[in-house]
């Protein structure tokens, strides 16, 4: 990738939906050569997918929460176990494995308390790998999905 590449994809971060013309106009290319290198980001993987970015809470899901989760033992097939299992679950919206206090933090959405109540019983209090979790209630979603800044 050259520094044109990168100036595309930070285009396409912010609206994948312009059209080739006002893309290639932003850029400094002609529309065809433009239109050749998205397609070759797309083709080897550099986008893996462009999608529509909804609101939970339009599709009936207004309660948001950030779950931390420790794992009883930091062995990489429990841990590969438990992702393949959460990450099936409809509620789970993203999920990490990070350092720190907590082995993984969980984006999982919910459309009242009694459901997410639900959900943590039949996900987490019932898998024995988790050894603990704690959830914090998202007050308000001040940032969504903003642009990877383009550097070399």
């Amino acid at each position: 990738m050259d520094v044109i590449d990168l100036k595309i994809l930070e285009q396409l971060q912010i609206d994948t939906k312009v059209s080739m013309g006002e893309l290639a106009h932003k850029i400094g290319l002609s529309e065809p050569a433009c239109y050749r290198r998205v397609r070759l980001l797309r083709k080897s993987g550099v986008i893996e997918r462009e999608i529509a970015v909804v609101k939970p809470k339009n599709m009936g899901w207004p309660l948001s929460m950030m779950v931390m989760i420790t794992l009883e033992r930091d062995h990489s097939s429990i841990l590969n176990q438990f992702l393949t299992r959460i990450n099936k679950e409809p509620e789970v919206l993203d999920s990490w494995y990070v350092t720190g206090d907590f082995d993984l933090i969980l984006r999982v959405v919910a459309k009242d308390m009694e459901a997410y109540d639900e959900f943590t019983t039949r996900v987490l209090h019932k898998d024995d790998s988790v050894k603990v979790f704690q959830t914090q209630v998202v007050m308000r979603h001040a940032k969504v999905n903003g642009p990877i800044p383009a550097s070399l």
